[in-house]
């Protein structure tokens, strides 16, 4: 009987090492597929999660137009209307630009240093800080080439005294409101010289 016994102790350690093996290559697999599950489960759950930057996207493509002095955001390429008025803009400054270069630009360089009159971030620079709307200083502007003058003038003494009075400026008011407008808009607010650049 002790023999019969040590044989189903021993039979019993072989099945029961077995079933352990088998055990393992059970629950491996088993335990491998449920973590599996729940990895997937919850990545798929932090994907459904909003995402406030991605809700805002189709917004940006709803939003009412503004001009591209204070639209900073990013706008689809894809609209075809976006695009044209891109590309009316463009037209447009590249126009104002060729007017500057054609009439302005030997007197009045871009950026320091002045050549014979104040530098265009300067006066750029000079009409933000008098006006608050573009319309008013874009006026003013015109006014001022059509007929210069001291009283006109949004500049000191010392720049009459440095530079002198402009000629008036013979081009249409379109022309002279399109390079009114270009000079507004190249306003740099790191620019940190006076309105005559001494």
């Amino acid at each position: 009987m002790a023999f019969r016994s040590r044989l189903l102790i021993c039979h019993y350690y072989v099945s029961l090492n077995q079933s352990k093996i088998n055990m393992k290559r059970f629950f491996s697999p088993l335990v491998l597929g449920a973590l599996l599950i729940v990895s997937t489960t919850t990545f798929s759950a932090c994907q459904q999660q909003t995402d406030p930057v991605a809700e805002k996207q189709p917004e940006a493509a709803e939003a009412p137009k503004i001009p591209a002095e204070t639209n900073t955001g990013s706008v689809p390429e894809s609209n075809p209307e976006i695009i044209a008025q891109k590309e009316a803009a463009e037209a447009a400054r590249q126009e104002a630009e060729t007017i500057y270069q054609n009439n302005c630009q030997s007197c009045h360089s871009m950026t320091p240093p002045a050549i014979s009159a104040p530098p265009i971030v300067a006066l750029a620079g000079q009409y933000r800080a008098r006006y608050s709307k573009k319309a008013g200083a874009v006026a003013d502007m015109v006014s001022f080439m059509k007929e210069p003058s001291v009283g006109k003038s949004i500049l000191g003494s010392s720049t009459f005294e440095r530079f002198g009075l402009m000629p008036a400026i013979s081009l249409p008011d379109e022309e002279l409101e399109k390079v009114a407008g270009w000079l507004w808009d190249q306003y740099d607010p790191n620019f940190q010289g006076g309105g005559d650049c001494q």
